[in-house]
């Protein structure tokens, strides 16, 4: 059930962040204008997401994203009447992009630790593989699907896509069960004692992840940023329409998926560190590479090139983090992680 509502909850996400860089490009011809509605999807984790981890080790997790599913539903349907009747202006846009990310501020730590809760330890590597396949996978169907929605029938059904996408998640997290949840302690606490604890874990009885975030912060600061600008790209460097941009964007995801497909079925041969670092250079490589190119198949190469590093990173990253985490400081500990994806908008 939580595999399953990944995949709609990522295909809300990609198409939802195609769909607002283009909208914003549309209505100013501006590629800062269109870069900073995704930036905004950033600034809320910022500030909130340290807090979010602390209600996640507090509260029922399944809950807490059942709830802020259905809340981001209402709130892509009103923004997609907004598109649909012509009244929608920049600032909507911006509104949209950091209530969207508050809400996602919440579920991304509840749900990377529900993960943990579903599958036993051993299979921990698989499972984020899987996870991130339901990332992978809908920036492939997100970005074909958000172009062709775009240039067919109107940008207004993206976001009516996304509305229906996530209630889908929210209607398949009520029956889930987490057996491998262990009883929490954080309400013995303060909730600023609980956010002060998920620091100090970090910083001083495990150094290792917060190296990991160090590299996590590199990995975000230059790859994520890519996505929000290929409607700018497309159309400014390639001289091409809004599906080209979502083209780019599927064949990230082929790379992506490709690099899930790998990882579930043999695992990591030269271990986790070696197989993230590896990553970065070859993600900064094809991203040099494509900032000088103007052909679209080298770019579309390139691409591909990217999501594998990104995919590549992420997994084993992730998996190094989860597997050192006590359930007890999970949602803490990840949400800090966590803070590294929303630079990436920022940049």
């Amino acid at each position: 059930m939580l595999w399953t509502g990944n995949i709609f909850d990522n295909l809300a996400l990609w198409l939802q962040l195609i769909s607002l860089s283009w909208l914003v490009w549309d209505l100013t011809g501006s590629a800062m204008l269109s870069g900073t509605a995704a930036g905004l999807r950033g600034l809320p984790t910022l500030v909130i997401g340290p807090w979010a981890g602390v209600i996640a080790d507090r509260m029922d997790r399944r809950k807490l994203v059942i709830v802020a599913q259905v809340f981001l539903t209402a709130v892509a349907v009103v923004f997609a009447f907004l598109v649909a009747t012509g009244t929608v202006q920049v600032w909507h846009a911006f509104l949209y992009a950091s209530i969207s990310a508050v809400a996602f501020a919440f579920i991304m730590p509840a749900r990377q630790a529900l993960i943990v809760n579903t599958v036993p330890p051993r299979d921990l590597a698989n499972a984020f593989a899987l996870s991130a396949m339901t990332v992978t996978s809908n920036r492939l169907i997100g970005g074909i699907l958000g172009g062709l929605l775009i240039t067919t029938v109107g940008i207004k059904w993206n976001f009516y896509v996304e509305s229906v996408a996530y209630l889908i998640t929210a209607l398949l997290l009520i029956p889930m069960k987490t057996p491998y949840r262990q009883e929490s302690t954080a309400r013995l606490s303060s909730v600023l004692a609980n956010l002060k604890d998920g620091f100090v874990y970090i910083w001083r009885d495990n150094r290792i992840i917060l190296h990991l975030i160090v590299l996590s912060f590199i990995l975000n600061l230059v790859f994520l940023p890519i996505p929000a600008l290929l409607p700018a790209y497309a159309s400014g460097v390639l001289h091409a329409q809004a599906n080209v941009g979502g083209y780019l964007l599927a064949a990230q995801g082929v790379g992506g998926i490709a690099a899930t497909l790998v990882i579930a079925s043999v695992g990591y041969s030269a271990g986790k560190g070696k197989v993230g670092l590896a990553s970065l250079v070859v993600g900064c490589a094809a991203i040099l590479i494509m900032a000088q190119s103007h052909w679209l198949t080298l770019s579309l190469a390139m691409m591909v090139f990217l999501g594998l590093a990104q995919t590549s990173f992420i997994v084993s990253n992730q998996t190094l983090v989860q597997s050192m985490v006590p359930d007890d400081l999970r949602g803490r500990v990840t949400s800090i992680y966590m803070l590294e994806f929303g630079l990436g908008p920022v940049a």
